[in-house]
């Protein structure tokens, strides 16, 4: 985690919040709701946890591998939906924290993961729930699941892509 991580955060919701805008616009909503986004972020942890099924399911033999390619694509479709509360109801950029703090909440969040052994399910539960942090701790799990920030970036944008796609398909 270093500053330039902190920037292309930044990036993802500028990009997040012209998506959401977007959305907002073809389906005449004046306001996306907290309670719904804490039901997207939930949806999209089960299935990330789904995803990582492989580590963890230890009463099925033909539980197939992780895909982690399929577990970056979850990843990034948590981090959409967390963009999007940070605008919605943390202050967006302006509600960051600094990038000395940003640092030291991932720190925490990470060393929290590592030290507790169902630190991981604590922390992606949290998530759809925790009424102050969300971005930190999405930082921490991203890392405790072996991806950069820059890896996060490039999907996003992958994805974002495919997002403005659905919206002009009719998705």
């Amino acid at each position: 985690m270093n500053a330039k991580d902190i920037e292309l955060i930044r990036k993802m919701l500028k990009m997040q919040a012209k998506l959401d805008e977007a959305i907002m616009k073809e389906y005449g909503l004046i306001c996306i709701y907290e309670e719904n986004l804490s039901f997207a972020i939930l949806d999209e942890v089960g299935e990330l946890t789904h995803e990582l099924k492989a580590n963890w399911c230890w009463w099925k033999k033909t539980q197939p591998q992780v895909d982690e390619e399929k577990v970056l694509g979850e990843l990034v479709d948590i981090w959409h939906f967390v963009l999007s509360w940070q605008n919605n109801f943390n202050g967006g950029e302006e509600g960051l924290l600094t990038d000395d703090e940003i640092m030291e909440k991932v720190d925490d969040n990470r060393w929290s993961i590592e030290e507790y052994g169902k630190g991981i399910v604590i922390k992606l539960a949290d998530l759809s729930y925790s009424p102050l942090w969300k971005v930190e701790p999405l930082i921490a799990i991203t890392e405790y699941l072996g991806f950069t920030v820059e890896q996060v970036y490039s999907a996003y944008c992958d994805k974002n892509k495919i997002n403005y796609q659905r919206l002009e398909s009719g998705y």
